[in-house]
């Protein structure tokens, strides 16, 4: 593969490191950004303009760098244009709000206590006048009335804004939502009026009604209760009513990305098509309105299921595999795939943080560079087995450059991965053959109930094998990590790799074992840095105690009445990821308002049994966890000297 061959891929390289940089630069560029992007702009056309043969090396050196560095630039500025803190009437930028007018985006998503829904805020209230003002709000209520898209309501009192972790390394969901355009939530029970209803449906409720329709007839037709919530994840993308023990199975057997809809599901729907007609063979207008067709449907089918990152790199590289197709009867798909990257990122350049994004793009570069040639290791005489190995093939393939994001997001690795693709993916395909046609001719009641009955025992057989593999010894490995230097370390490893066995070349070896040795070394740094220090955290947990101490790269812990649900998602993440493994336990005691911990070493802590700070600060350093960031305890509050957050007791003095 030469890579002059692929303009896009490296047009998109330096379109996301401009978004990468945006939030570091920009307060050295502030508003020049475009100012310089337009420079770029007029200096690579007037270079173009003026070239001369004569001086071909001079042009051939300043032409490419013009380029990337306006490509560079055009990562930035589309970055700041999604900058709420560049949007004057921005919520963000009100200080008071007595109330506010907003239309509502989506559908009521049911929760546990109330429903959700996503507003697009028209209006505040303020203390002296109406103002106009844009921003989303997530909001949570209570009303029997269903609120659909279109709608415009009124809402007593002011949104907050989204809090910040307490703990450290736990899921940021602020920064989630942000990353959305929503940095507001409301919990707004039923303080609330509905002031107007669309006279006409938009395209976007007609979309959702339909939708609805669907998992209606889904659930009509589907008589298992685990099947029926399969069926609307793998055909619908709706996984919201998936329940724990379910999510849990997919998650520990790694077929996730099956329930995802995602490259694969439009993979199908588009290769559907192709077993009915194949377009190579076609001519002219015949081929071309074929595949326009496939386009169609495949967009269709995309925004049915909600337009989720997956869903949007796959129908947008499809499209442009389609329109190569009606000029080339084999196209390339990196210019496709890097092409699609690139508008999607346009559009929105904050899903280069999204993990589906990110994931779906890796496992396809993995499938398309590494496939091939785990293929070549075996060709098995047998049909079946030449199938099996096909799928195999492909599963190793995407695990191999995906395992880095796997393990930095999610920690933890499916060990029977290999046996979960084998059942998952013709699973799926079985599934989704009979699930489109049910969707198309869910009006057919006749047909319906044979196409929702096939569906419902393939489905079955799908979940009986992923409570299989889930109840297999040593389903999957936990408590994993990677930091971002090792993960960069990791894909230019495989880089390297890629390239040493399409050419054997010694100096690609060389940088291979370079590599390993500079991981290995990294490794042994994180170690000798996590046996110097010696710390406690106390976590912020809504019920119970939870207390980590780090002594000589040991951890110790003290978990007290905490929910299991709090432990995992409050506090694991940062064991997992500063302070090691398993943990020993500590002995403590509560007496008159005191709390005594032994520690190793025939020491002991006294910590005030209400706010759990130190009764002494001789020897130590208190910092408090504020903002995403550890902060001496002087400088997080001033004002207040109980943390609203973590607290953290440095023993290294």
């Amino acid at each position: 593969m030469k890579f002059n061959e692929f303009p896009f891929i490296r047009y998109t390289i330096f379109f996301v490191v401009g978004v990468l940089l945006y939030p570091i630069t920009k307060q050295f560029f502030g508003e020049a950004i475009l100012a310089i992007l337009l420079s770029c702009l007029m200096g690579y056309i007037g270079l173009t303009f003026s070239y001369s043969p004569k001086k071909r090396t001079y042009f051939k050196v300043l032409l490419p760098s013009l380029a990337y560095l306006g490509l560079l630039f055009s990562g930035m500025y589309v970055a700041s244009l999604r900058d709420v803190n560049l949007i004057p009437d921005h919520l963000i930028h009100f200080s008071e709000i007595k109330s506010y007018l907003a239309k509502v985006e989506e559908v009521d998503q049911i929760k546990p206590n109330s429903r959700g829904n996503r507003l697009s805020v028209q209006a505040v209230e303020t203390s002296d006048e109406w103002l106009p003002a844009q921003g989303e709000v997530q909001i949570y209520h209570q009303s029997t009335m269903t609120l659909a898209p279109g709608d415009v309501i009124y809402i007593e009192g002011a949104p907050r804004l989204i809090a910040p972790p307490a703990n450290p390394s736990m899921f940021d969901y602020s920064e989630y939502m942000a990353r959305k355009g929503i940095y507001f939530s409301h919990f707004i029970g039923k303080k609330f009026k509905l002031v107007s209803r669309p006279e006409k449906a938009s395209w976007s409720s007609v979309i959702v009604a339909w939708r609805q329709y669907l998992k209606e007839k889904i659930e009509f037709h589907i008589k298992d209760s685990q099947a029926k919530q399969i069926a609307s994840a793998l055909l619908l993308g709706q996984k919201q009513d998936l329940d724990k023990g379910l999510s849990e199975a997919y998650a520990t057997a790694g077929a996730m990305h099956i329930l995802a809809v995602s490259g694969l599901h439009v993979g199908i729907v588009y290769g559907f098509f192709f077993l009915l007609f194949r377009p190579t063979k076609m001519e002219g207008f015949k081929r071309a309105g074929y595949l326009i067709v496939i386009v169609g449907v495949i967009w269709f089918y995309a925004i049915l299921t909600g337009l989720s990152p997956s869903v949007l790199r796959s129908a947008t590289m499809f499209t442009f595999i389609c329109l190569a197709q009606m000029n080339s009867r084999n196209p390339s798909i990196f210019n496709p795939l890097a092409l699609s990257a690139l508008l999607l990122l346009v559009y929105d350049p904050f899903l280069i943080y999204a993990v589906g994004f990110q994931l779906s793009y890796v496992a396809l570069l993995g499938i398309l560079l590494f496939q091939p040639l785990i293929r070549k290791m075996w060709y098995p005489k047998s049909k079946g087995l030449r199938y099996l190995w096909d799928i195999t093939s492909v599963g190793l393939a995407a695990q191999l450059t995906t395992f880095p994001l796997a393990v930095h997001y999610f920690h933890v690795f499916p060990t029977y991965f290999i046996f979960t693709n084998l059942l998952a993916i013709p699973a799926a395909f079985v599934i989704m053959s009979i699930g489109v046609p049910f969707l198309l001719f869910a009006a057919f009641p006749g047909l319906a109930n044979v196409l929702g009955w096939l569906l419902d025992y393939a489905i079955q057989f799908l979940n009986l094998g992923i409570f299989g593999l889930q109840k297999l010894p040593f389903a999957r490995m936990d408590d994993l990590f990677m930091h971002l230097p090792e993960m960069i370390l990791y894909w230019a490893f495989l880089f390297c790799l890629y390239h040493w066995i399409l050419d054997r070349r010694k100096h690609r070896l060389v940088a291979i074992f370079a590599l390993v040795f500079v991981l290995g070394f990294y490794r042994i740094i994180l170690s000798l840095d996590r046996t110097s220090e010696e710390y406690m955290v106390i976590y912020k947990l809504n019920k119970g105690v939870v207390m980590d101490y780090s002594h000589q790269g040991q951890l110790y812990t003290i978990e007290w009445e905490v929910d299991p649900d709090e432990l995992n998602y409050n506090v694991r993440p940062h064991r997992v990821k500063v302070m090691g493994g398993a943990a020993k336990p500590l002995a403590f005691w509560v007496k008159e308002g005191l709390c005594g911990i032994s520690l190793p070493m025939n020491k002991e802590l006294l910590l005030d049994a209400n706010t759990l700070l130190p009764t002494t600060s001789h020897g130590l350093t208190m910092y408090f966890w504020e903002n995403g960031k550890w902060w001496p305890h002087q400088e997080a509050s001033p004002q207040n000297p109980i943390s609203k957050g973590a607290i953290k007791i440095s023993f290294n003095n």
